[in-house]
């Protein structure tokens, strides 16, 4: 496949529009009033924040708590206090880092996992039901460019610097 040449007002047009979307999608993800519905859906009892560090947990493995921040996009303090509900959930437990017990690691327990399960089976079912019209080559070439502007997005400084 070839590009053909794209102006500038085009190619600024469609980084507005990409930008607009962006911006409904975002929206949309971090809307309480759609995360309480899909918890509900789910059956589960969890704050959005929780379960955004529950997921990260999950992902990623024990972690310490300024990690866990950090992946999270959260700041400690906030993230200290959903950790604390977590761990009187039983959704998460602190256990030793065993290579510096000075550490504390938070990891995922079997309940959290089943709890961030739920959820996500939720979420899944409502992606089938959206996309339900896609073709398998669309799903996947989304799939593609998503991960691309995900990567691509992730690995460039905000500032032009």
């Amino acid at each position: 496949m070839h590009d053909l040449p794209m102006t500038s007002s085009a190619r600024q047009a469609s980084l507005d529009s990409i930008n607009h979307a962006l911006a409904r999608v975002m929206r949309l993800s971090g809307s309480r009033s759609m995360f309480a519905r899909q918890a509900s859906a789910a059956e589960v009892d969890l704050a959005q924040p929780s379960y955004v560090l529950l997921r990260t947990l999950i992902d990623e493995g024990p972690l310490p708590m300024g990690g866990l921040a950090r992946l999270a996009h959260m700041d400690l303090g906030m993230a200290a206090r959903q950790v604390g509900a977590l761990v009187e959930a039983g959704l998460v437990a602190r256990q030793p880092d065993p290579a510096d017990g000075r550490v504390s690691l938070v990891a995922a327990t079997t309940e959290g996992k089943r709890v961030a399960g739920a959820l996500q089976d939720v979420r899944r079912r409502h992606l089938e039901r959206a996309l339900s019209g896609w073709s398998a080559t669309e799903l996947e070439e989304f799939n593609r460019l998503l991960t691309r502007f995900l990567a691509d997005t992730t690995a460039t400084s905000i500032d032009d610097g």
